[in-house]
């Protein structure tokens, strides 16, 4: 029987920071996906969605970080998130070579995601009315993604994990996040999830190199800004104009 429940407390062990992990995901994107559309029939000429879902995400990593309450919280919030840490070897002159070579291998990931992920024609892009509504989605898009799933899975998830070890917490967190993104369609899946995986692994090295997820969000929210412009909009910036 004891051998039983101490079965059960190490299974819940790996499964509670993977469910943190993807509730911290789901309630960044949230108010995103909520709003975008309603500002496509509400005041499309004002990017109102995005100004609001800045704010949230500002709010949000706060609030991941250790601020607000409940105060009891505050310690392990912080812990949790990994927004920065000083003095951290990523940051080193002996680490910043491995910090750089890891952001490059993040780079090449993204022109490859971009070759292979691109449609063969341009999305519809009728349903967005207005210039300033397209380019807020296109721009909102990539920057709550970034900042989202590199706050869940890099943050929340892989620190919970890491009490394991630092290869497996990795190796979870990004088998996790290929596989979130087959609510894309299994398809998609397919083509992109081994790509995504392998990503997944660079940015979570990236994460614990560095002791912070800052560097993973500016590169992931780069990497699909370019994805978006590149991949689905072939690089025409006249796509963006609604005349």
């Amino acid at each position: 029987m004891m051998a039983v429940r101490q079965q059960l407390r190490t299974l819940f062990a790996y499964i509670a920071p993977i469910l943190l992990g993807l509730v911290v995901g789901v309630a960044g994107l949230a108010p995103w996906v909520v709003m975008a559309p309603l500002n496509a029939r509400i005041r499309p000429d004002i990017p109102w969605a995005a100004a609001a879902t800045l704010l949230y995400l500002i709010l949000y990593l706060a609030w991941l970080n250790g601020a607000g309450p409940p105060r009891r919280w505050k310690a392990a919030r912080h812990y949790r998130l990994r927004l920065w840490r000083q003095g951290s070897a990523g940051w080193s002159k002996e680490g910043i070579g491995v910090t750089l070579s890891l952001m490059g291998a993040i780079g090449m990931l993204t022109i490859i995601w971009i070759i292979v992920g691109a449609p063969e024609r341009p999305p519809d892009l009728s349903p967005y009315p207005t210039t300033a509504y397209l380019v807020s989605v296109v721009v909102m898009t990539a920057l709550v993604a970034g900042v989202t799933e590199e706050a869940a899975y890099r943050g929340y998830m892989q620190r919970g994990l890491e009490r394991f070890g630092g290869g497996i917490a990795i190796t979870v967190s990004a088998l996790v996040f290929a596989l979130a993104h087959g609510v894309h369609g299994f398809q998609t899946l397919v083509l992109l999830g081994p790509g995504i995986f392998f990503a997944g692994l660079v940015y979570g090295a990236l994460a614990r190199h560095t002791g912070s997820i800052l560097p993973g969000m500016l590169m992931h929210f780069l990497g699909d800004l370019a994805f978006i412009y590149f991949g689905l909009l072939g690089g025409d910036w006249r796509l963006l104009i609604v005349s």
